[in-house]
């Protein structure tokens, strides 16, 4: 059913009760211009005033309504312009009759209230409660329209950074960059909004739902929306370094603590997974020339990955040890994970690139990690190597030199990036 706030009057029509025991129409009115409270002193052309005048209230007095179940039961089966909210009032309600009246759908049977002025309020709050479903509704398809659109871009833009890589790579590699960071503009303000507005759904931040699927559509919403907009950042920040134009800052680090710093950001995700993370890096301090911030995203991309491939109770052990010439390699290993075939993992490390296993889940993530992770690690000069037994674990070893490049551009490699 479609609710449509600007056509549907808040008609409230009563059937078969006496109007000295409700509040008088104009008395509604000047709380709430838009209610039209209506009397139906019989069950005689009901069905057609709800066709004419749109209820979005029913009351059913039990007082003078000779058999208002069946009353219920001819409107709920109607093919009405509007499925109006029901409630039925009596001075001597039976249980028996709450029980059915709830199984054929009313919203409410009640006692009728010692007062007016409680009354007034009963029947106004469905209809504000409808008023806010119907907006929640609204808000609903306006983000799922947004987010589809959102989604439509992203794969133009995708389309558009292939063709851009066809081109000769010194020429593409800009293009590409500005490509993306263009989509990345467009994509980033529309999804910002879906997240925002699916959490106050979500959060119930204007008023309940009277459906709870609506909060199930929101965390939906939120949770798509949130991927997309880490999509859109991981392509940005890839395309930025294939172009060459992601910028280093070079200098003197102790590399043991720059990465016990990183790995400490991951020991909650380990803790939540029941993950033991392990860190092993050196006594003494190992210098090395290189970008402290490169180094951080490396780690947590890697170990976080790592994690996330191993079963609860397995360990990840992130480890730092000096080799002869001065320079540095840094371990993750997985070694009770998951694993990968050695021909797939030619696929993990391409973008967008996610092994999919038929006796597992489809895998979480964008498809972006990897790959950037390995740009990284060439733009330090480094170079990244992954082994894997299937059922056994994964090593990831990033080899990086003593000091690393000046510049964020490196000679045109084959398959760099890719």
């Amino acid at each position: 059913m479609t609710m449509h706030l600007k056509e549907d009057p808040a008609t409230i029509l009563v059937i078969g009760g006496d109007k000295s025991r409700y509040p008088a129409p104009a008395m509604l009115k000047r709380l709430n211009p838009a209610v039209d409270l209506r009397f139906l002193p019989s069950e005689d052309g009901l069905l057609a005033a709800c066709r004419s005048r749109r209820p979005g209230l029913l009351v059913v007095d039990l007082e003078n309504v000779g058999a208002p179940l069946g009353l219920v039961a001819n409107v709920k089966a109607a093919d009405l312009p509007i499925d109006p909210i029901i409630i039925m009032i009596g001075d001597d309600v039976t249980t028996q009759q709450r029980s059915q009246a709830v199984e054929l759908g009313v919203l409410e049977v009640m006692e009728r209230p010692e007062t007016l002025l409680e009354l007034q309020t009963r029947l106004l709050t469905p209809l504000r409660l409808r008023d806010r479903l119907a907006k929640a509704e609204q808000a609903a398809a306006e983000r799922n329209q947004r987010l589809s659109e959102a989604m439509e871009l992203l794969k133009a833009a995708q389309r558009k950074l292939l063709d851009q890589a066809q081109k000769p790579a010194r020429e593409s590699g800009r293009t590409s960059s500005d490509v993306v960071a263009s989509a990345a503009h467009e994509l980033r303000t529309p999804l910002h909004a879906i997240i925002g507005f699916s959490e106050l759904i979500r959060d119930e931040r204007h008023g309940p739902h009277r459906d709870p699927r609506y909060a199930e559509y929101a965390v939906d919403i939120h949770q798509a929306a949130t991927h997309m907009l880490a999509i859109v950042d991981g392509t940005l920040d890839l395309a930025r370094a294939e172009a060459g134009v992601e910028p280093l800052d070079i200098r003197d680090i102790d590399i043991g603590r720059t990465v016990q710093d990183s790995a400490r950001l991951l020991r909650q995700l380990a803790d939540g997974t029941g993950i033991t993370l392990d860190i092993k890096v050196p006594d003494i301090p190992l210098r090395i020339r290189t970008d402290p911030e490169k180094i951080r995203q490396i780690v947590i991309n890697l170990a976080s990955n790592a994690i996330k491939f191993t079963p609860r109770g397995g360990c990840v052990t992130v480890e730092v040890a000096g080799l002869d010439d001065g320079g540095a390699v840094i371990l993750v290993i997985r070694d009770t994970g998951v694993g990968i075939a050695t021909q797939d993992i030619a696929t993990a490390m391409k973008p967008f690139g996610q092994v999919r296993q038929p006796d597992r889940p489809h895998p979480k993530g964008t498809g972006l990690g990897l790959p950037l992770t390995r740009r990284f690690v060439e733009m330090l000069g480094g170079a990244l190597d992954i082994s894997s037994v299937p059922g056994k674990g994964t090593v990831v070893s990033v080899r990086l030199p003593p000091d690393a490049p000046t510049g964020s551009r490196l000679p045109d490699s084959k398959g760099h990036g890719t």
